[in-house]
């Protein structure tokens, strides 16, 4: 198996609940089960947790919140038929739809939207525009697109400043869960601001201040493109959710934005995943079309860290071959001279996007009143963030840097909560990131970074572990050995460690103390 940098993130629903098909999913590459909490039961969900761990306590498991959708209600009939040009009432106090009203269960609808603004329902097949308020609880609307209304189908209101609330009743009930069942990862709907993930990561630490958990903001709103450095900042990881964002913001500009998003974690460092219709053919047929698997390519040439997966192995016909299809794109990719050229252009990818004109990007969105961003916040020329220090910046970048000029290298950080590990591997370095962990929760919030291999040590908690210990542990460990291939440009597992010839060590004093790396020494294997 190939080491392969780019990770991949699998959606579990009713096509892949079943033991047998989530190992298929492990064994073709899955580094990350997603829950998505829209869909199914606890009960569901409990199951699936089980079997993952059951199969292996690698996989990080991630859960989707639910957020607060917004639907459309209940029909007597199948399927409603909308003709364009006709009027049509939306209303919030009907149980039901049916040809002349659209049920919807939004009770500040005649509160937050007014007249003129456009509303699509089920991703944007229908849309309407609002001609004016009925009363207190109804809208009339104008059919400007017309389609077939299916029960309970979700509702967009773009550009729209909704008075609903981010994280919901229903989202702290999936957080207490996630939290008790030993998730690794959340992913919040619906952010559209900063706030929105402090809400979050607060109810996390005062029920939970023992456990630590990664926080992944989904940007899918408008508010949240206007907010993007500050919801960037304080998120662990961010996520390029294509599916409403496609609906909320014009639909030709998807990829410009993810373009964007992805340049701004990668310069706030921190890990990406490009989702939604990634193999959607795939749902169906069994093999990707010309254009997803370029979008794909494209995704990883922009810089995201990982991919996602998701009707495509929860609901459709394909699961393990959807996922397989995914590694050998990835792996294609990854072992292209373009892609390696990329890396190698002055010694990260992180450069180019340094190198682009930042004045352009922020400039662009300073037309947008509510942008939370301060120039104080970001200094993009130094890559260097608040909360990053200097010394541990230095140590990370001059170990990545040295790893260019050591031909058969790898990178050993030591770090004790994936702070070293996900700092290097934001600078994109070719070789091998090997991180040294105290333990399996840390090693699977590591599951997004790109690269990264995680090796769980119990002993680096301790304060007489010594830099021999770490290589020698390296050496000894079975479960991850790698070879270099140089022919692709790819590594390989394996039991044979002679392939390398130097460890690029790289951690803090006391060995393992949390944010103390400040020191990087390069051992000669061959002498040792």
């Amino acid at each position: 198996m190939y080491f392969r940098k780019t990770k991949i993130v699998c959606t579990l629903g009713p096509a892949s609940s079943d033991k047998k098909v989530i190992k298929s999913l492990i064994e073709s590459g899955m580094n990350v089960a997603r829950l998505n909490f829209s869909h199914g039961d606890e009960d569901t969900f409990e199951s699936l947790i089980l079997t993952i761990r059951e199969l292996s306590n690698d996989i990080a498991i991630l859960i989707d919140l639910p957020g607060p959708k917004i639907r459309t209600g209940k029909q007597l009939q199948k399927e409603i038929v909308l003709k364009k040009n006709s009027d049509i009432i939306l209303s919030n106090i009907k149980e039901f739809s049916d040809e002349k009203n659209i049920a919807i269960d939004y009770k500040y609808l005649t509160k937050d939207v007014e007249r003129n603004n456009l509303i699509f329902i089920d991703d944007g097949k229908i849309k309407l525009k609002v001609l004016y308020a009925l009363n207190q609880n109804e809208l009339l609307c104008k059919i400007i697109k017309e389609g077939i209304l299916k029960t309970e189908k979700g509702v967009n209101f773009p550009n729209v400043s909704l008075s609903v609330p981010s994280v919901t009743d229903n989202d702290f009930k999936a957080l207490k869960f996630g939290a008790e069942h030993n998730a690794d990862m959340f992913a919040v709907s619906f952010v559209r601001k900063s706030d929105d993930i402090e809400t979050v990561k607060n109810f996390l630490e005062i029920n939970y201040p023992s456990k630590k958990f990664f926080i992944i903001s989904k940007i899918e709103k408008s508010e949240a493109i206007e907010n993007i450095y500050k919801i960037t900042e304080i998120s662990d990881g961010i996520m390029v959710a294509r599916g409403d964002l496609g609906v909320e913001t014009p639909i030709e500009t998807i990829a410009l934005k993810q373009k964007m998003i992805i340049s701004v974690a990668n310069s706030l460092n921190k890990p990406v995943i490009t989702a939604t219709q990634m193999l959607e053919s795939m749902v169906s047929n069994e093999s990707p079309t010309r254009a997803e698997v370029t979008d794909i390519t494209n995704a990883l040439l922009d810089g995201t860290d990982a991919v996602m997966l998701s009707e495509e192995t929860a609901v459709g016909l394909y699961s393990q071959l959807s996922a397989e299809c995914m590694e050998k794109i990835i792996a294609t990719t990854e072992g292209s001279s373009f892609f390696m050229n990329l890396l190698l252009s002055k010694g990260e990818v992180n450069n180019i996007i340094s190198n682009f004109n930042v004045n352009k990007l922020e400039n662009s969105y300073k037309k947008y009143e509510n942008n939370e961003k301060k120039e104080s916040d970001i200094v993009f020329n130094r890559k260097v963030r608040q909360g990053i220090d200097n010394i541990s910046y230095a140590a990370a970048k001059m170990a990545v840097l040295s790893s260019f000029t050591l031909e058969d290298s790898f990178i050993a950080a030591i770090t004790r909560t994936g702070y070293t590990a996900n700092l290097i591997s934001s600078f994109r370095p070719i070789v091998p990131i090997i991180a040294i962990v105290p333990d399996l929760s840390v090693k699977r919030r590591l599951a997004l970074n790109f690269g990264v291999i995680s090796l769980v040590m119990e002993k680096i908690a301790e304060k007489n572990v010594q830099i021999e210990d770490i290589v020698k542990f390296i050496k000894d460990d079975n479960s991850y050995k790698i070879k270099n291939n140089k022919k692709n440009n790819q590594f390989r597992f394996t039991s044979n460690f002679s392939e390398f010839k130097y460890a690029i060590i790289t951690g803090g004093l006391p060995i393992g103390e949390p944010g103390s790396t400040d020191f990087v020494r390069i051992i000669d294997l061959r002498k040792n």
